[in-house]
């Protein structure tokens, strides 16, 4: 199996050198490039691709307003001579932020993220088809214990680097699992807003602009989630 790569950068050498990095992988694919985001519109539409390495600075139309504007983007890795949207380009879900001259190095560490994305978003499908429907329960390991977590009661559950704290009406859990492994095991009415937090949609009491409150605690919601959770509250 190959990935579909797709770059867009408005410099030639730009898009040479990711093209010769990506080459060095053998399950890479370099489907198509384009000097422009505007040019890459269309392309999105008509073709399904896996991974972006997208430029920031374009003429006409930025490498950020194309996130902004655009749904259902293949997984991405901004690719920029400049630092100061590296902070904006998290809320908008990127999977990596590489800094121009880009080494090997550092280009092979972003594959490696998007691929780890890529495999995990098989891996939760799968786990959603096959989990029991009325399935109201799970257990997790916390302390050398297997702790109960009763679905109806989640709160909302919030990444912390390699472990998750869920957090329940009756408790606080945190236990070694990655967002992607414990969302497989709950039902549909759950939704991860941010990259560092599940909410549960029955939790929530209010939308505040970019935060939704659970009680009185404010939790994030990305840019690239806003009109999702709104259409789903």
């Amino acid at each position: 199996m190959k990935y579909k790569c797709l770059i867009v950068d408005d410099e030639k050498l730009g898009r040479e050198l990711i093209r010769s990095y990506c080459d060095q992988f053998p399950y890479l694919e370099v489907a198509a490039e384009c000097q422009s985001a505007i040019e890459a519109i269309p392309l999105l539409s008509a073709q399904q691709f896996d991974m972006l390495f997208l430029d920031i600075n374009m003429p006409a139309l930025s490498g950020i307003d194309l996130l902004r504007q655009s749904k259902n983007l293949p997984l991405t890795v901004l690719c920029t001579a400049h630092a100061e949207n590296a902070l904006e380009s998290f809320d908008l879900d990127v999977v990596d932020y590489l800094l121009k001259p880009i080494e090997f190095g550092r280009f092979s560490k972003a594959v490696a993220r998007i691929i780890s994305r890529l495999n995990g978003q098989v891996l939760s499908a799968i786990a959603a088809q096959n989990k029991p429907a009325e399935k109201q329960h799970f257990f997790v390991k916390s302390d050398y214990q297997q702790v109960k977590i009763e679905t109806t009661e989640i709160l909302f559950i919030e990444a912390m680097e390699k472990y998750i704290r869920i957090h329940t009406t009756a408790q606080k859990v945190l236990t070694l699992m990655s967002m992607q492994a414990v969302f497989a095991l709950l039902p549909d009415h759950f939704f991860r807003v941010h990259r560092s937090y599940i909410i549960n949609l029955h939790k929530v009491d209010r939308l505040d602009g970019a935060q939704v409150y659970i009680g009185e605690q404010p939790i994030p919601v990305s840019k690239a989630n806003r009109k999702a959770i709104k259409e789903k509250l």
